[in-house]
C-alpha cells in the first residue's frame, strides 16, 4: 500500500484499528482491483485513515499536523469521487 505503516504498537486500540484498515485495505483491493475508480478512491481514504491511526500515540505538533493533511486528502478523494460519480450518472440519463 502506498504510504501506509501498520505498525503494531503498545496500544491495543491502535493496533485493533490498524489491523481492521488493513483487513478493510486488502479486501478492497481484492473484490474490486485497481482498475475500478470508487477502488481507488475507497483504499485512499483507508490509507488516509490509517495514517491518522498511524500518528495517535504522538501527542505533538507534527503528529496534528499530519493528521490533517491526511483529513484533507481524503475530504479532496471524497470529493472527487462524488463529482465523478454524478458526472457520471448525468451522462446516463436520457
Amino acid at each position: 500500500m502506498r504510504g501506509a505503516r501498520f505498525d503494531r504498537r503498545e496500544n491495543p486500540v491502535q493496533s485493533n484499528a490498524a489491523q481492521l484498515l488493513e483487513s478493510a485495505h486488502k479486501a478492497v483491493a481484492k473484490e474490486f482491483g485497481p482498475d475500478d475508480d470508487l477502488a481507488r478512491v475507497a483504499l485512499h481514504l483507508i490509507e488516509c485513515a490509517t495514517g491518522v491511526v498511524d500518528g495517535l500515540p504522538d501527542a505533538d505538533l507534527d503528529s496534528a499536523q499530519e493528521a490533517l493533511g491526511a483529513a484533507r486528502a481524503a475530504v479532496l478523494t471524497a470529493t472527487y469521487a462524488v463529482r465523478r460519480i454524478h458526472d457520471h450518472a448525468r451522462r446516463e440519463q436520457p
